[in-house]
Protein backbone atom coordinates (compact mmCIF):
# COMPACT_ATOMS: atom_id res chain seq x y z
CA UNK A 1 0.00 0.00 0.00
CA UNK A 2 0.86 3.49 -1.00
CA UNK A 3 1.94 6.13 1.70
CA UNK A 4 -1.03 8.21 0.20
CA UNK A 5 -3.69 5.42 -0.14
CA UNK A 6 -2.39 4.95 3.84
CA UNK A 7 -3.35 8.26 4.98
CA UNK A 8 -6.76 8.16 2.99
CA UNK A 9 -7.92 5.23 5.16
CA UNK A 10 -7.06 7.20 7.80
CA UNK A 11 -8.71 10.01 6.83
CA UNK A 12 -11.75 8.22 5.75
CA UNK A 13 -11.66 5.67 9.53
CA UNK A 14 -13.98 6.96 11.83
CA UNK A 15 -12.42 8.58 14.93
CA UNK A 16 -13.50 7.01 18.39
CA UNK A 17 -16.06 9.16 20.69
CA UNK A 18 -14.97 10.61 23.69
CA UNK A 19 -17.41 8.09 25.47
CA UNK A 20 -15.78 5.14 23.70
CA UNK A 21 -12.03 6.27 25.01
CA UNK A 22 -13.72 6.62 28.18
CA UNK A 23 -15.17 2.93 27.89
CA UNK A 24 -11.79 1.75 26.79
CA UNK A 25 -10.12 3.20 29.76
CA UNK A 26 -12.26 1.53 32.33
CA UNK A 27 -12.01 -1.77 30.70
CA UNK A 28 -8.33 -1.22 30.77
CA UNK A 29 -8.40 -0.49 34.51
CA UNK A 30 -11.22 -3.02 35.47
CA UNK A 31 -10.35 -5.72 33.57
CA UNK A 32 -7.16 -6.37 35.12
CA UNK A 33 -8.45 -6.25 39.07
CA UNK A 34 -10.94 -8.69 37.65
CA UNK A 35 -9.10 -11.25 36.44
CA UNK A 36 -6.52 -11.01 39.59
CA UNK A 37 -9.83 -11.27 41.95
CA UNK A 38 -11.29 -14.41 40.03
CA UNK A 39 -7.75 -16.32 39.97
CA UNK A 40 -7.46 -15.82 43.37
CA UNK A 41 -11.31 -16.66 44.37
CA UNK A 42 -10.04 -19.69 41.87
CA UNK A 43 -7.49 -20.53 43.92
CA UNK A 44 -9.38 -20.57 47.03
CA UNK A 45 -11.81 -22.52 45.36
CA UNK A 46 -9.27 -25.47 44.86
CA UNK A 47 -8.02 -24.85 48.46
CA UNK A 48 -11.42 -25.23 49.74
CA UNK A 49 -12.06 -28.20 47.72
CA UNK A 50 -8.42 -29.99 48.59
CA UNK A 51 -9.45 -29.56 52.40
CA UNK A 52 -12.72 -30.95 51.99
CA UNK A 53 -11.14 -34.33 50.24
CA UNK A 54 -8.58 -34.00 53.01
CA UNK A 55 -11.27 -34.18 55.40
CA UNK A 56 -13.15 -37.08 53.64
CA UNK A 57 -10.15 -39.38 53.70
CA UNK A 58 -9.89 -38.48 57.35
CA UNK A 59 -13.53 -39.04 57.94
CA UNK A 60 -13.12 -42.74 55.99
CA UNK A 61 -10.26 -43.19 58.29
CA UNK A 62 -11.78 -42.68 61.39
CA UNK A 63 -14.98 -44.37 60.28
CA UNK A 64 -13.03 -47.73 59.44
CA UNK A 65 -10.66 -47.24 63.34
CA UNK A 66 -14.14 -47.57 64.86
CA UNK A 67 -15.77 -49.93 62.83
CA UNK A 68 -12.89 -52.40 63.60
CA UNK A 69 -13.02 -51.84 67.46
CA UNK A 70 -16.83 -53.05 67.14
CA UNK A 71 -15.67 -56.08 65.69
CA UNK A 72 -12.68 -56.76 67.72
CA UNK A 73 -14.92 -56.16 70.70
CA UNK A 74 -16.92 -59.24 68.97
CA UNK A 75 -13.35 -61.01 68.67
CA UNK A 76 -12.87 -60.23 72.55
CA UNK A 77 -16.30 -61.62 74.01
CA UNK A 78 -15.89 -64.56 71.37
CA UNK A 79 -12.34 -65.33 72.89
CA UNK A 80 -13.69 -64.70 76.51
CA UNK A 81 -16.44 -67.20 76.14
CA UNK A 82 -14.76 -69.89 74.63
CA UNK A 83 -12.84 -70.91 77.30
CA UNK A 84 -15.44 -70.71 79.47
CA UNK A 85 -15.35 -74.06 81.85
CA UNK A 86 -19.22 -74.65 81.21
CA UNK A 87 -18.26 -74.42 77.46
CA UNK A 88 -16.06 -77.31 77.67
CA UNK A 89 -17.63 -79.44 79.67
CA UNK A 90 -21.06 -79.25 77.44
CA UNK A 91 -22.93 -77.47 80.33
CA UNK A 92 -25.44 -75.99 77.82
CA UNK A 93 -27.62 -74.59 80.30
CA UNK A 94 -24.76 -72.93 82.39
CA UNK A 95 -22.96 -71.47 79.57
CA UNK A 96 -26.27 -70.09 77.87
CA UNK A 97 -26.95 -67.62 81.64
CA UNK A 98 -22.58 -66.77 81.04
CA UNK A 99 -23.22 -66.18 77.29
CA UNK A 100 -26.53 -63.86 78.22
CA UNK A 101 -24.77 -62.05 80.67
CA UNK A 102 -21.87 -61.49 78.38
CA UNK A 103 -23.99 -59.93 75.51
CA UNK A 104 -26.51 -58.19 77.81
CA UNK A 105 -25.85 -54.92 76.96
CA UNK A 106 -25.66 -55.83 73.37
CA UNK A 107 -28.35 -56.56 70.68
CA UNK A 108 -26.66 -59.08 69.08
CA UNK A 109 -26.51 -63.29 70.12
CA UNK A 110 -24.16 -66.45 70.84
CA UNK A 111 -24.94 -69.49 69.03
CA UNK A 112 -23.41 -72.87 69.87
CA UNK A 113 -23.18 -75.76 66.80
CA UNK A 114 -21.70 -78.68 65.25
CA UNK A 115 -19.69 -78.43 61.76
CA UNK A 116 -23.01 -79.82 60.69
CA UNK A 117 -25.39 -77.21 62.01
CA UNK A 118 -26.75 -78.47 64.98
CA UNK A 119 -27.44 -75.95 67.73
CA UNK A 120 -26.77 -76.70 71.34
CA UNK A 121 -27.17 -72.80 72.25
CA UNK A 122 -28.69 -69.87 70.82
CA UNK A 123 -29.64 -66.60 72.83
CA UNK A 124 -31.69 -65.05 70.57
CA UNK A 125 -34.33 -67.37 71.86
CA UNK A 126 -36.06 -67.50 75.04
CA UNK A 127 -33.95 -69.20 78.28
CA UNK A 128 -34.78 -73.06 78.81
CA UNK A 129 -36.02 -72.83 74.67
CA UNK A 130 -34.63 -75.23 72.38
CA UNK A 131 -32.84 -73.54 69.83
CA UNK A 132 -33.80 -73.51 66.34
CA UNK A 133 -31.77 -75.69 63.47
CA UNK A 134 -28.66 -73.96 62.52
CA UNK A 135 -27.25 -74.55 58.98
CA UNK A 136 -23.67 -74.73 57.96
CA UNK A 137 -22.65 -71.75 55.85
CA UNK A 138 -20.41 -71.73 53.07
CA UNK A 139 -16.68 -71.20 52.79
CA UNK A 140 -17.38 -67.93 50.98
CA UNK A 141 -19.44 -66.52 53.92
CA UNK A 142 -16.20 -65.39 55.83
CA UNK A 143 -14.10 -62.56 55.00
CA UNK A 144 -11.35 -63.23 56.75
CA UNK A 145 -9.78 -64.24 60.07
CA UNK A 146 -9.00 -62.00 63.43
CA UNK A 147 -7.25 -63.43 66.06
CA UNK A 148 -7.96 -66.94 65.70
CA UNK A 149 -11.63 -65.95 64.91
CA UNK A 150 -13.28 -65.91 61.72
CA UNK A 151 -15.15 -62.86 60.56
CA UNK A 152 -18.00 -63.49 57.73
CA UNK A 153 -19.60 -60.96 54.89
CA UNK A 154 -23.36 -59.26 55.69
CA UNK A 155 -25.11 -62.87 55.63
CA UNK A 156 -28.83 -63.15 55.31
CA UNK A 157 -30.10 -65.00 58.26
CA UNK A 158 -33.19 -66.84 57.28
CA UNK A 159 -34.57 -67.79 60.75
CA UNK A 160 -33.74 -64.12 62.09
CA UNK A 161 -35.21 -62.56 59.25
CA UNK A 162 -32.45 -59.99 58.85
CA UNK A 163 -28.45 -59.22 57.63
CA UNK A 164 -26.38 -60.13 60.13
CA UNK A 165 -22.78 -60.56 60.62
CA UNK A 166 -21.45 -63.44 62.26
CA UNK A 167 -17.70 -63.98 64.38
CA UNK A 168 -17.01 -67.71 64.75
CA UNK A 169 -14.14 -69.67 66.30
CA UNK A 170 -14.28 -73.34 66.02
CA UNK A 171 -13.17 -75.23 69.56
CA UNK A 172 -13.48 -78.82 70.94
CA UNK A 173 -14.82 -80.06 74.06
CA UNK A 174 -13.32 -81.88 76.75
CA UNK A 175 -14.73 -84.85 75.06
CA UNK A 176 -13.30 -84.49 71.91
CA UNK A 177 -16.35 -82.79 70.25
CA UNK A 178 -15.68 -80.00 67.83
CA UNK A 179 -18.23 -77.11 68.07
CA UNK A 180 -18.33 -73.56 66.60
CA UNK A 181 -18.88 -70.70 68.94
CA UNK A 182 -20.45 -67.70 67.15
CA UNK A 183 -21.17 -64.02 68.34
CA UNK A 184 -23.95 -62.69 65.91
CA UNK A 185 -24.60 -59.25 65.53
CA UNK A 186 -27.94 -57.75 63.31
CA UNK A 187 -26.45 -55.77 60.48
CA UNK A 188 -28.29 -52.86 61.33
CA UNK A 189 -26.41 -52.35 64.67
CA UNK A 190 -24.07 -51.08 62.12
CA UNK A 191 -25.93 -47.81 61.10
CA UNK A 192 -25.24 -46.07 65.17
CA UNK A 193 -21.49 -46.38 64.40
CA UNK A 194 -22.69 -43.99 61.36
CA UNK A 195 -24.29 -42.20 63.18
CA UNK A 196 -22.03 -41.59 66.08
CA UNK A 197 -20.13 -40.12 63.03
CA UNK A 198 -21.90 -36.68 63.16
CA UNK A 199 -21.45 -35.96 59.40
CA UNK A 200 -22.60 -33.17 57.21
CA UNK A 201 -25.71 -33.30 55.90
CA UNK A 202 -24.86 -33.42 52.36
CA UNK A 203 -22.11 -36.22 52.82
CA UNK A 204 -22.87 -40.02 53.22
CA UNK A 205 -21.00 -43.21 54.70
CA UNK A 206 -20.98 -46.65 54.24
CA UNK A 207 -19.41 -49.71 55.80
CA UNK A 208 -18.58 -52.36 53.30
CA UNK A 209 -17.81 -56.13 53.75
CA UNK A 210 -14.85 -58.53 52.54
CA UNK A 211 -17.14 -59.21 49.43
CA UNK A 212 -18.20 -55.26 48.79
CA UNK A 213 -21.53 -55.48 49.89
CA UNK A 214 -22.89 -52.56 51.82
CA UNK A 215 -23.23 -53.30 55.62
CA UNK A 216 -24.54 -50.02 56.64
CA UNK A 217 -25.35 -46.88 54.84
CA UNK A 218 -26.02 -43.61 56.62
CA UNK A 219 -28.70 -42.34 54.17
CA UNK A 220 -31.76 -44.31 53.48
CA UNK A 221 -29.42 -47.23 54.85
CA UNK A 222 -32.29 -49.65 54.72
CA UNK A 223 -32.52 -49.50 50.94
CA UNK A 224 -28.64 -50.45 50.40
CA UNK A 225 -27.93 -53.34 52.45
CA UNK A 226 -26.50 -56.15 50.97
CA UNK A 227 -26.05 -54.28 47.49
CA UNK A 228 -22.67 -53.85 45.70
CA UNK A 229 -21.16 -50.56 45.08
CA UNK A 230 -20.71 -48.21 42.14
CA UNK A 231 -17.94 -49.73 39.76
CA UNK A 232 -15.52 -46.92 40.30
CA UNK A 233 -15.01 -47.82 43.77
CA UNK A 234 -14.72 -51.49 43.25
CA UNK A 235 -12.27 -50.87 41.06
CA UNK A 236 -10.55 -48.46 43.22
CA UNK A 237 -11.03 -51.05 46.43
CA UNK A 238 -9.18 -53.81 44.13
CA UNK A 239 -5.97 -51.53 43.19
CA UNK A 240 -5.39 -50.06 46.80
CA UNK A 241 -6.44 -50.58 50.25
CA UNK A 242 -7.33 -46.83 50.90
CA UNK A 243 -7.36 -43.89 49.22
CA UNK A 244 -10.56 -41.67 46.99
CA UNK A 245 -12.68 -42.01 43.71
CA UNK A 246 -13.17 -38.45 42.09
CA UNK A 247 -16.02 -39.34 40.33
CA UNK A 248 -18.44 -41.63 41.17
CA UNK A 249 -22.10 -41.47 39.99
CA UNK A 250 -24.53 -42.75 42.63
CA UNK A 251 -28.16 -42.55 40.88
CA UNK A 252 -28.14 -38.90 39.34
CA UNK A 253 -25.45 -37.28 41.26
CA UNK A 254 -21.58 -37.01 41.07
CA UNK A 255 -19.60 -37.54 44.20
CA UNK A 256 -16.37 -37.71 45.55
CA UNK A 257 -15.57 -41.00 47.34
CA UNK A 258 -12.87 -41.68 50.24
CA UNK A 259 -12.13 -45.10 51.45
CA UNK A 260 -10.51 -46.71 54.14
CA UNK A 261 -9.98 -50.97 53.90
CA UNK A 262 -9.53 -52.66 57.44
CA UNK A 263 -6.50 -54.89 57.62
CA UNK A 264 -7.09 -58.74 58.07
CA UNK A 265 -10.27 -59.66 56.65
CA UNK A 266 -11.20 -56.94 54.13
CA UNK A 267 -13.99 -55.00 55.72
CA UNK A 268 -14.00 -51.26 54.51
CA UNK A 269 -15.40 -47.66 55.35
CA UNK A 270 -16.34 -45.23 52.83
CA UNK A 271 -17.27 -41.69 52.95
CA UNK A 272 -18.51 -39.92 49.72
CA UNK A 273 -20.05 -35.97 49.14
CA UNK A 274 -21.36 -34.04 46.26
CA UNK A 275 -18.53 -32.93 43.88
CA UNK A 276 -20.05 -28.91 44.12
CA UNK A 277 -20.25 -29.24 48.32
CA UNK A 278 -16.80 -27.12 48.49
CA UNK A 279 -17.40 -25.30 45.03
CA UNK A 280 -21.15 -23.81 45.59
CA UNK A 281 -19.54 -20.93 48.22
CA UNK A 282 -16.85 -20.20 46.31
CA UNK A 283 -19.01 -20.03 42.84
CA UNK A 284 -21.38 -17.75 44.41
CA UNK A 285 -18.61 -15.79 45.74
CA UNK A 286 -17.31 -15.41 41.98
CA UNK A 287 -20.76 -14.87 40.77
CA UNK A 288 -20.75 -11.96 43.06
CA UNK A 289 -17.50 -10.78 41.94
CA UNK A 290 -18.59 -10.50 38.68
CA UNK A 291 -21.60 -8.18 39.38
CA UNK A 292 -19.72 -5.74 41.36
CA UNK A 293 -16.96 -5.64 37.92
CA UNK A 294 -19.81 -4.73 36.05
CA UNK A 295 -21.53 -1.84 38.34
CA UNK A 296 -18.07 -0.57 39.00
CA UNK A 297 -17.63 -0.46 35.60
CA UNK A 298 -20.60 0.96 34.79
CA UNK A 299 -20.11 3.40 36.94
CA UNK A 300 -16.72 4.23 35.72
CA UNK A 301 -18.15 4.90 31.94
CA UNK A 302 -20.81 7.07 33.37
CA UNK A 303 -18.23 9.34 35.65
CA UNK A 304 -15.58 9.40 32.89
CA UNK A 305 -11.84 9.63 33.84
CA UNK A 306 -11.84 11.12 37.03
CA UNK A 307 -14.29 8.58 38.50
CA UNK A 308 -12.65 5.73 37.20
CA UNK A 309 -8.91 6.78 38.77
CA UNK A 310 -11.19 7.09 42.17
CA UNK A 311 -12.66 3.48 41.73
CA UNK A 312 -9.18 1.83 40.14
CA UNK A 313 -7.24 2.65 43.02
CA UNK A 314 -9.09 1.42 45.94
CA UNK A 315 -9.67 -1.69 43.20
CA UNK A 316 -5.89 -2.15 42.90
CA UNK A 317 -5.40 -1.47 46.91
CA UNK A 318 -7.07 -4.55 47.95
CA UNK A 319 -5.91 -6.35 44.93
CA UNK A 320 -2.22 -5.65 46.16
CA UNK A 321 -3.66 -6.92 49.45
CA UNK A 322 -4.65 -10.26 47.92
CA UNK A 323 -1.67 -10.92 45.48
CA UNK A 324 0.56 -10.26 49.08
CA UNK A 325 -1.36 -12.72 51.24
CA UNK A 326 -1.85 -15.32 48.11
CA UNK A 327 2.81 -14.66 47.68
CA UNK A 328 2.88 -15.78 51.29
CA UNK A 329 3.70 -11.93 52.71
CA UNK A 330 2.05 -9.64 55.11
CA UNK A 331 -1.27 -8.59 54.08
CA UNK A 332 -3.25 -5.83 55.53
CA UNK A 333 -6.34 -5.39 53.78
CA UNK A 334 -8.03 -1.30 54.46
CA UNK A 335 -10.77 -0.73 56.15
CA UNK A 336 -12.10 2.29 54.30
CA UNK A 337 -11.37 2.80 51.00
CA UNK A 338 -13.40 5.34 49.88
CA UNK A 339 -16.16 2.95 48.08
CA UNK A 340 -18.22 0.94 50.36
CA UNK A 341 -18.23 -2.25 47.80
CA UNK A 342 -14.23 -2.19 47.72
CA UNK A 343 -14.87 -1.84 51.28
CA UNK A 344 -17.29 -4.91 52.03
CA UNK A 345 -14.73 -6.56 49.46
CA UNK A 346 -11.82 -5.42 51.95
CA UNK A 347 -13.20 -6.83 54.98
CA UNK A 348 -14.54 -10.21 53.03
CA UNK A 349 -10.97 -11.00 52.07
CA UNK A 350 -9.47 -9.96 55.78
CA UNK A 351 -12.33 -12.09 57.18
CA UNK A 352 -11.20 -14.86 55.08
CA UNK A 353 -7.47 -14.48 56.32
CA UNK A 354 -8.12 -14.53 60.13
CA UNK A 355 -10.74 -17.40 59.41
CA UNK A 356 -7.43 -19.15 57.54
CA UNK A 357 -4.96 -17.98 59.92
CA UNK A 358 -7.19 -19.33 63.09
CA UNK A 359 -8.09 -22.66 61.30
CA UNK A 360 -4.11 -23.35 60.41
CA UNK A 361 -3.06 -22.35 63.73
CA UNK A 362 -5.38 -24.79 65.32
CA UNK A 363 -4.50 -27.72 62.71
CA UNK A 364 -0.89 -27.05 63.58
CA UNK A 365 -1.93 -27.48 67.48
CA UNK A 366 -4.37 -30.59 66.76
CA UNK A 367 -1.42 -32.35 65.03
CA UNK A 368 1.41 -31.21 67.99
CA UNK A 369 -0.68 -32.66 70.64
CA UNK A 370 -1.48 -35.85 68.19
CA UNK A 371 1.64 -36.41 67.58
CA UNK A 372 3.23 -35.98 71.22
CA UNK A 373 0.38 -38.54 71.88
CA UNK A 374 1.50 -40.96 69.29
CA UNK A 375 4.71 -40.76 70.99
CA UNK A 376 4.18 -41.38 74.19
CA UNK A 377 1.52 -44.50 72.94
CA UNK A 378 3.96 -45.90 70.90
CA UNK A 379 6.79 -45.83 73.66
CA UNK A 380 4.83 -47.43 75.92
CA UNK A 381 3.58 -49.92 73.68
CA UNK A 382 6.81 -50.92 72.59
CA UNK A 383 8.35 -50.93 76.12
CA UNK A 384 5.47 -53.14 76.90
CA UNK A 385 5.88 -55.40 73.84
CA UNK A 386 10.12 -55.64 74.39
CA UNK A 387 9.21 -56.76 77.82
CA UNK A 388 6.29 -59.13 77.34
CA UNK A 389 8.61 -60.86 74.78
CA UNK A 390 11.43 -61.02 77.34
CA UNK A 391 8.73 -62.69 79.93
CA UNK A 392 7.05 -64.88 77.38
CA UNK A 393 7.90 -68.66 77.41
CA UNK A 394 5.93 -68.92 73.96
CA UNK A 395 4.98 -67.07 70.66
CA UNK A 396 1.40 -68.00 71.60
CA UNK A 397 1.57 -66.64 75.09
CA UNK A 398 3.42 -63.28 74.03
CA UNK A 399 0.89 -63.01 71.27
CA UNK A 400 -1.72 -63.04 74.08
CA UNK A 401 -0.53 -61.37 76.76
CA UNK A 402 0.37 -58.75 74.49
CA UNK A 403 -3.05 -58.40 72.88
CA UNK A 404 -4.66 -57.88 76.50
CA UNK A 405 -2.30 -55.39 77.72
CA UNK A 406 -2.60 -53.15 74.50
CA UNK A 407 -6.07 -53.78 74.55
CA UNK A 408 -6.54 -52.61 77.83
CA UNK A 409 -4.25 -50.00 77.21
CA UNK A 410 -6.48 -48.90 74.09
CA UNK A 411 -9.60 -48.94 75.94
CA UNK A 412 -8.64 -46.62 78.81
CA UNK A 413 -7.30 -44.41 75.45
CA UNK A 414 -10.83 -44.43 74.26
CA UNK A 415 -12.55 -43.24 77.33
CA UNK A 416 -10.02 -40.63 77.46
CA UNK A 417 -10.32 -39.48 74.47
CA UNK A 418 -14.22 -39.56 74.63
CA UNK A 419 -13.99 -36.67 77.85
CA UNK A 420 -10.61 -34.87 75.50
CA UNK A 421 -8.10 -36.53 77.60
CA UNK A 422 -9.57 -34.84 80.65
CA UNK A 423 -9.93 -37.76 82.72
CA UNK A 424 -12.05 -41.09 82.89
CA UNK A 425 -14.74 -42.25 85.10
CA UNK A 426 -13.29 -44.52 87.62
CA UNK A 427 -16.18 -47.20 86.97
CA UNK A 428 -16.07 -46.84 83.33
CA UNK A 429 -12.68 -47.78 83.63
CA UNK A 430 -13.05 -50.24 85.44
CA UNK A 431 -15.44 -52.64 83.13
CA UNK A 432 -13.69 -51.48 79.94
CA UNK A 433 -10.69 -52.86 81.49
CA UNK A 434 -12.24 -55.78 82.45
CA UNK A 435 -14.85 -56.79 80.37
CA UNK A 436 -12.82 -59.96 79.21
CA UNK A 437 -13.42 -61.36 82.67
CA UNK A 438 -16.89 -59.99 82.65
CA UNK A 439 -19.36 -62.50 84.90
CA UNK A 440 -20.76 -63.37 87.66
CA UNK A 441 -17.35 -64.08 89.68
CA UNK A 442 -16.30 -61.04 89.11
CA UNK A 443 -17.83 -57.60 91.14
CA UNK A 444 -17.61 -53.79 90.70
CA UNK A 445 -18.49 -51.44 92.64
CA UNK A 446 -18.46 -47.87 93.94
CA UNK A 447 -19.01 -44.48 93.96
CA UNK A 448 -19.37 -42.46 90.66
CA UNK A 449 -15.67 -40.28 90.10
CA UNK A 450 -12.89 -39.38 87.75
CA UNK A 451 -8.90 -39.90 88.18
CA UNK A 452 -6.64 -37.76 85.53
CA UNK A 453 -5.09 -39.47 82.69
CA UNK A 454 -2.14 -40.59 83.79
CA UNK A 455 -3.41 -42.21 86.81
CA UNK A 456 -6.21 -44.23 84.46
CA UNK A 457 -3.85 -45.00 81.83
CA UNK A 458 -1.87 -47.05 85.32
CA UNK A 459 -5.26 -48.04 86.22
CA UNK A 460 -6.09 -50.12 83.57
CA UNK A 461 -2.50 -51.33 83.18
CA UNK A 462 -2.89 -52.67 86.86
CA UNK A 463 -6.26 -53.96 86.74
CA UNK A 464 -5.60 -56.34 83.60
CA UNK A 465 -2.91 -57.54 85.02
CA UNK A 466 -4.49 -58.55 88.49
CA UNK A 467 -7.51 -59.98 86.21
CA UNK A 468 -4.87 -61.50 84.14
CA UNK A 469 -3.20 -63.32 87.17
CA UNK A 470 -6.72 -64.46 88.69
CA UNK A 471 -7.67 -66.18 85.75
CA UNK A 472 -4.21 -67.92 85.80
CA UNK A 473 -3.59 -68.84 89.31
CA UNK A 474 -6.29 -66.74 91.45
CA UNK A 475 -10.10 -66.83 91.76
CA UNK A 476 -10.96 -66.62 88.80
CA UNK A 477 -9.45 -69.53 87.55
CA UNK A 478 -12.08 -72.12 89.26
CA UNK A 479 -15.82 -72.11 89.27
CA UNK A 480 -16.35 -71.12 92.94
CA UNK A 481 -13.64 -68.37 92.95
CA UNK A 482 -14.88 -64.40 93.87
CA UNK A 483 -13.41 -61.10 92.91
CA UNK A 484 -14.21 -57.69 94.54
CA UNK A 485 -13.02 -54.10 92.80
CA UNK A 486 -14.18 -51.66 95.04
CA UNK A 487 -13.60 -48.38 95.92
CA UNK A 488 -14.22 -45.15 98.48
CA UNK A 489 -13.43 -41.01 97.83
CA UNK A 490 -12.66 -39.08 100.73
CA UNK A 491 -11.22 -35.78 99.93
CA UNK A 492 -9.18 -35.46 97.03
CA UNK A 493 -8.47 -39.05 97.01
CA UNK A 494 -10.17 -42.78 96.61
CA UNK A 495 -8.70 -45.75 98.03
CA UNK A 496 -9.35 -48.42 95.54
CA UNK A 497 -9.29 -52.44 96.72
CA UNK A 498 -9.15 -55.77 95.13
CA UNK A 499 -10.08 -58.89 96.67
CA UNK A 500 -9.68 -62.95 95.56
CA UNK A 501 -11.56 -64.95 97.45
CA UNK A 502 -12.99 -68.97 97.45
CA UNK A 503 -9.83 -69.46 94.71
CA UNK A 504 -6.83 -71.64 94.87
CA UNK A 505 -4.60 -71.24 97.79
CA UNK A 506 -2.49 -68.86 97.61
CA UNK A 507 1.51 -68.78 97.42
CA UNK A 508 3.64 -65.80 96.75
CA UNK A 509 5.61 -65.79 93.79
CA UNK A 510 9.23 -67.23 93.19
CA UNK A 511 9.76 -64.48 90.66
CA UNK A 512 8.88 -61.59 89.29
CA UNK A 513 7.32 -61.47 85.82
CA UNK A 514 7.07 -58.17 83.62
CA UNK A 515 3.41 -58.32 84.90
CA UNK A 516 4.48 -57.83 88.62
CA UNK A 517 6.91 -55.43 87.26
CA UNK A 518 4.49 -53.45 86.27
CA UNK A 519 1.89 -53.57 88.56
CA UNK A 520 5.07 -52.65 90.94
CA UNK A 521 5.95 -49.67 88.78
CA UNK A 522 2.24 -48.48 88.40
CA UNK A 523 1.57 -48.88 92.05
CA UNK A 524 4.51 -46.03 92.90
CA UNK A 525 2.56 -43.51 91.31
CA UNK A 526 -0.80 -44.68 93.04
CA UNK A 527 0.33 -44.35 96.59
CA UNK A 528 -0.34 -45.70 100.00
CA UNK A 529 -0.59 -48.98 98.12
CA UNK A 530 -0.21 -52.47 99.08
CA UNK A 531 -0.11 -55.92 97.35
CA UNK A 532 0.03 -59.01 99.52
CA UNK A 533 -0.01 -62.55 98.55
CA UNK A 534 -2.49 -64.15 101.02
CA UNK A 535 -3.49 -67.55 101.10
CA UNK A 536 -6.98 -66.95 100.93
CA UNK A 537 -6.65 -64.63 97.93
CA UNK A 538 -4.68 -61.87 96.17
CA UNK A 539 -5.02 -58.24 98.31
CA UNK A 540 -4.42 -55.50 96.39
CA UNK A 541 -5.32 -51.91 97.71
CA UNK A 542 -3.67 -48.50 96.56
CA UNK A 543 -5.03 -44.58 96.22
CA UNK A 544 -5.41 -42.40 93.59
CA UNK A 545 -6.08 -38.46 93.05
CA UNK A 546 -9.58 -37.60 91.82
CA UNK A 547 -10.91 -34.69 89.89
CA UNK A 548 -13.60 -32.75 91.34
CA UNK A 549 -14.50 -31.84 95.53
CA UNK A 550 -13.86 -35.02 97.44
CA UNK A 551 -15.92 -35.65 100.93
CA UNK A 552 -16.15 -33.11 103.54
CA UNK A 553 -15.77 -35.96 106.15
CA UNK A 554 -12.54 -37.40 107.56
CA UNK A 555 -13.30 -41.05 108.15
CA UNK A 556 -10.56 -43.81 107.61
CA UNK A 557 -11.00 -45.96 104.92
CA UNK A 558 -12.32 -49.18 105.90
CA UNK A 559 -10.02 -52.39 105.42
CA UNK A 560 -9.24 -54.03 102.56
CA UNK A 561 -12.09 -56.63 101.92
CA UNK A 562 -13.72 -55.85 105.34
CA UNK A 563 -17.26 -55.22 105.35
Amino acid sequence: MTEARRRAAVEQARPLSIRARLVLLVISLIVPALVLMGILLWSLELQAHRTQERQLAATARTLALVVDGRIGEQVATLQALAVSTRLKQGDWAGFDVQAREALKTSDGWVSVRTPGGRQYVNTSQAPSTSPPAGQTLPSATWSGTRSGAQVSNLIWGRAAGQYIIVVMMPITLDDGRPMHVSVVTPAASFESLLARQELPSRWAAAILDGSQHIVAQSHAGEQFVGQGISPELRTALAAHPNGMVRSVHIGKRQVVAAFDQLPGYGWSAAVSMPRDEALGPIRQAMLLGVILGALLLATAIVFALRMGRRIARPVETVANAASEWVAGLAASFPTHTGLSETDGLSRAFASALEAVKMRDERQRLLMNELNHRVKNTLATVQAVALHTRTGAASVEDFHAALEGRVIAMSRAHELLTQADWEGAELGELARATLSAFAGPQLTIGGPELRVGPTDALNLALILYELATNAAKHGALSNPTGRVTLTWRRLRQEAHICWCEADGPPVTPPTRKGFGSRLIGRAMRDLQPSNLSFAVEGVRCEFTVLTQGAGDAGGAPFPACCGP
